[in-house]
């Protein structure tokens, strides 16, 4: 949408946002999970898929979440019985994590509603225009933070 159709483009993209966060938390607080444990167990799953090994700071630097809080949810995650946390043999300041079978079924769940959520949520967009606007945002954005 252009400046001059009466709808300012930041307004819009934060209204959007918005609305997007509020239907995502919906679907997580059904699952029993946060955004940011959510973003930890997809994380969780995708490197244990690519058969890496899992250890914290590798957490964290995969979804921008602060070391120390990736520790804080990966002990509630643990709580809830959704991850397990192992020590390294050699090196006891190394912590493997894995998904626990609950963990799994959680996630998949999770996941899967988003998928729908989106796929609903997109049914009418051309995502390749909207991809290639927001690449484009995006990298602008990046350029004013550097």
């Amino acid at each position: 949408m252009r400046e001059n159709s009466g709808i300012k483009i930041d307004l819009l993209l934060g209204r959007i946002t918005k609305l997007w966060t509020r239907t995502k938390k919906q679907i997580l607080d059904n699952c029993g999970l946060t955004h940011s444990q959510f973003e930890i167990l997809s994380a969780i799953y995708h490197f244990t898929a690519s058969r890496h090994e899992i250890i914290q700071i590798h957490l964290s630097e995969k979804t921008g979440i602060d070391p120390m809080t990736t520790s804080t949810i990966l002990r509630n995650l643990e709580k809830k019985g959704l991850i397990t946390r192992v020590r390294g043999i050699q090196n006891t300041r190394v912590v493997f994590v894995e998904l626990s079978p609950n963990g799994y079924t959680v996630y998949k769940k999770a996941s899967k509603e988003i998928i729908v959520l989106n796929k609903s949520l997109y049914r009418r967009i051309n995502s390749n225009n909207l991809t290639k606007e927001l690449l484009l945002l995006s990298s602008e954005l990046g350029k004013i933070n550097n």
